[in-house]
Formats: C-alpha cells, sequence, structure tokens
C-alpha cells in the first residue's frame, strides 16, 4: 500500500549546487510515493508518517529533532525499507552523511525498487565525492514508468546540474599591494668573515646586497581547469604573478603550471602530476624547474592517508654549477570536516638532491621537511594558514673561503596566514601575512623577512 499522506503535500525546486541539504528534504518526501508498508515479518515496526517532519520543505532543525525516536526504532524496523529511507534522509538532512550512505543502502538492499531511498542515495553519494555513480542513479529514476510527473522537473535540474561539474573551469584576478622587510632576499648580517690563506677577513656587503625594506605593487592571474569521467579525471592549474616595487631592482615575475590526472581505485585513488615553475628577478631568468609526481590516496572518510613520491629538476639560469636533480617521499593525512567547514593536511616526508656538476659548491644534499595547511570557512568568511620547516645538509663543504670549508647546514621555517571575505559583488577582501627565517652555520645563506599584503581578487 503506497505511503500518501502527509506526503502528497511536499514540494520542492532545486537551485544551484550545494544549496541547503534540507531542499532534499522536500524532494524525498514526494519522493515518499514510491515506499511501501513493511513486509510481513517486520509488523512490529510501527507506521512511520509520525516521524515525517510536518512542514514542507522541511528543515535540519526539524530532522534533527525526529532523529532520535527514530533511531529508537532501529531493532524493531530492521526489515523495513521505508524505515531505512526515513532514517536515511534524516541523517542525510542533519549532515551525518557517511550514516545516510549506510541506512540508503539497507533500504535498497530490502527493496531496490524503493524511490525514496534512491533519490536521496544519489545525493548522499554526490556529496561523498561520487558524481557519476550519483548520475547513473538520477538517470535510472527518470526512466522508471511510474514516475509522477511532479517529480521529473527536479530529477532532470538535479541532472543539470551535476552534469555540469564533469566540466569545470575558472579565471581568478588579484590585485594587492603591501610592504616586504626583505624585498631581494639578502642575507640578515651586513659583514662576512671570509677565510684566506688561512687568516679570517672582514668584509662589510655593499648597500645593494643588504636587505632592502620597501612598497610593492602584485597582480596575480589564475586559471583552474577541470574534466572528469567516471573512471578518470583531469585537473590543469596555472598562474602568473608580478611583483613590481618601484624604485628598487626587486621586481619579480613567476609563472607555474600543474597538471593532475586522478584514477580512482575502488575507495582509493591515484594521483599523477607534471608541472614547472619559472621565477624572473630584477628582469632575468632566476630559475627554472620542472617535476613530475605520483600520490596514492587511501580510503573515502574525513581522513584520507597518502603516499607521494616525486621528481625534480633545477636549473639556476646564471649559476648552472648549482643545478640538481631532487627526488623526494613523503607521507600525509588529509581531513575535512564538512559540519564545521574545516580542512586540514599535515605532510612530512624526506628529499634528496643530486648535483649534477661535480664541482657544485658543497655536493649532494639531503634533508626532510615538514608541512601544515589549515582552512576554516565560517559564513562569507574564510580562513587559512600554512606551517612549513626544511632541514638540508650538504655532503661536503661548501668552499674553503667560508668557516675553512664547514659543511653547510640550512634550516628554512615559514608562516602564512591569510584571511578572505566574500562580497555579494563577487569581489573578496584578501589580507595576508608571511613570515619566512632562514638559519644556517654559514652566514651567508642566514636570512629572513616579512610580507604584508591586502587586495582585492574575483572569481569569473
Amino acid at each position: 500500500m503506497p505511503v500518501v499522506d502527509p506526503i502528497l503535500r511536499h514540494s520542492c525546486t532545486f537551485g544551484r549546487l550545494g544549496a541547503p541539504l534540507c531542499r532534499v528534504v522536500a524532494m524525498s518526501a514526494l519522493a515518499l510515493l514510491y515506499s511501501y508498508t513493511a513486509p510481513a515479518s517486520a509488523q512490529s515496526c510501527p507506521a512511520l508518517q509520525p516521524y515525517y517532519p510536518a512542514h514542507s520543505p522541511a528543515t535540519p532543525e526539524e530532522w534533527a529533532a525526529k532523529l532520535p525516536a527514530l533511531e529508537a526504532l532501529l531493532e524493531s524496523c530492521l526489515l523495513s525499507d521505508e524505515y531505512f529511507a526515513v532514517l536515511g534522509a534524516a541523517q542525510l538532512n542533519t549532515g551525518q552523511v557517511p550514516q545516510s550512505l549506510e541506512s540508503l543502502e539497507r533500504a535498497l538492499l530490502t527493496n531496490p525498487q524503493n524511490g525514496a531511498a534512491q533519490i536521496d542515495y544519489a545525493e548522499t553519494l554526490f556529496l561523498s565525492g561520487q558524481l557519476f555513480a550519483a548520475i547513473q542513479i538520477n538517470d535510472a529514476l527518470l526512466r522508471r514508468q511510474d514516475l509522477p510527473e511532479n517529480l521529473q522537473p527536479m530529477l532532470l535540474a538535479r541532472r543539470r546540474l551535476w552534469q555540469q561539474q564533469t566540466l569545470q573551469h575558472e579565471l581568478m584576478l588579484e590585485v594587492t599591494t603591501g610592504v616586504d622587510d626583505n624585498l631581494n632576499g639578502a642575507p640578515m648580517h651586513s659583514d662576512l668573515t671570509i677565510t684566506y690563506g688561512g687568516t679570517p677577513v672582514l668584509f662589510s656587503l655593499s648597500p645593494d646586497n643588504r636587505p632592502v625594506r620597501g612598497a610593492f605593487a602584485g597582480l596575480q592571474l589564475g586559471g583552474a581547469w577541470q574534466f572528469q569521467r567516471a573512471d578518470y579525471r583531469h585537473e590543469l592549474v596555472a598562474t602568473v604573478r608580478v611583483r613590481k616595487a618601484p624604485g628598487t631592482q626587486a621586481d619579480q615575475v613567476q609563472g607555474d603550471w600543474q597538471y593532475t590526472f586522478m584514477v580512482p581505485v575502488r575507495h582509493n585513488q591515484w594521483e599523477l602530476g607534471a608541472g614547472t615553475s619559472h621565477m624572473m628577478f630584477r628582469g632575468s631568468p632566476l630559475y627554472s624547474i620542472g617535476g613530475v609526481r605520483a600520490r596514492y590516496v587511501w580510503g573515502a572518510s574525513e581522513c584520507k592517508p597518502s603516499l607521494e613520491g616525486g621528481a625534480k629538476q633545477l636549473h639556476y639560469h646564471a649559476q648552472g654549477i648549482m643545478d640538481g636533480t631532487e627526488t623526494s617521499v613523503t607521507a600525509g593525512i588529509g581531513c575535512s570536516f564538512a559540519p564545521s567547514r574545516q580542512g586540514v593536511r599535515l605532510d612530512a616526508g624526506v628529499l634528496d638532491n643530486r648535483a649534477q656538476d661535480p664541482a657544485r659548491p658543497g655536493g649532494d644534499r639531503t634533508g626532510w621537511n615538514v608541512r601544515l595547511n589549515w582552512q576554516w570557512q565560517v559564513g562569507p568568511s574564510e580562513f587559512g594558514a600554512q606551517l612549513g620547516y626544511t632541514s638540508l645538509d650538504d655532503g661536503r663543504g661548501y668552499s674553503p673561503l667560508l668557516d675553512n670549508d664547514a659543511v653547510r647546514s640550512v634550516q628554512s621555517q615559514y608562516l602564512n596566514l591569510r584571511y578572505r571575505r566574500k562580497f555579494d559583488s563577487g569581489l573578496s577582501l584578501l589580507v595576508k601575512l608571511t613570515h619566512q627565517q632562514q638559519h644556517s652555520n654559514l652566514v651567508p645563506f642566514q636570512n629572513r623577512g616579512a610580507v604584508y599584503e591586502v587586495g582585492l581578487t574575483t572569481n569569473f
């Protein structure tokens, strides 16, 4: 016997992707026309109409109020597909996506034709990142001969929105201004001691080789493209950054691109990537870096561990003797917490840098690094932080002129804090603070600097 009351009173219209999940509730309620009473073996399960929200569309708060009573019926309704369909809807609309996925799967195992469970199951799959599985189930619903006419426009609208996710592109323009404590990346100390003929000699650096503090203007243009299919995904990200510092010789131009090919393997994923980075400083090429990487990500839960291996070719245009090949192995874990809209990622790895020229000062280098990224979105505001630490040791003495050919050791650390506030106009206010410091047993490689930056960004 189909359930018809109070379900027939519900209706909704889907809006933009990512709209509040309460709109799914109304759609699910209409779909409960497909639900049937529990089989005879589940006669202890009570009638479930009192456990549906009274309003249309229902709010997450209404579903949250119904959820404890629904959970209390679990042992009595183990064989009722209608029960698990309603429980899954309540969990879905209160942000419990993994639990909703399990409940809706149980409903469909009991009754594969339960339309309510199918509709919510497709939505849950989409929210879990399984886009093509969600589209497949949505298409199967559209092919049903018993589909009510008032459901078809909703399902078609949802399909169009999901289909748009298979090909996405976005451009970003950022204009900033700020102050840099060390525009030219010079050493902290103005005096340098070298060893000449076994005798230490003190030199004073010229003003051009001392830290220069000044204002700058920045411009960044970036683009991201994503093409997705059921069994693979392509991503390409490219950016160009220009920094102009009037009255100084510290202008910079940097161009980067990164391509990633992703292949899902059950609940895991392979990521294969390649990219390059080029920097110009004071109007001349400074360095070029090209690299490849492979990462394997485990699981489909909130926290996903990963293991990555990579290789880079580093070329310094004015100092070819410093060229090298760097390999790395990195283990990490990334967590995304949907209810609090926070994300955090921690990576730690080892690296090995091999000199291409045997005469390179310091020879080969080995070391390790740690990186932490955090992001939190609160309404139109977004907070973020990045911390990093890298330690490198040379394989032999750097130069007989520096501390009697001591082996160089370098430790670098950085902190980046950022705040973004989005406005209805499409513009965003951006505030950034970056601090970096490099320690070394050799004075020329000790430096630090802080950058304070404010500007506007827009996406289109």
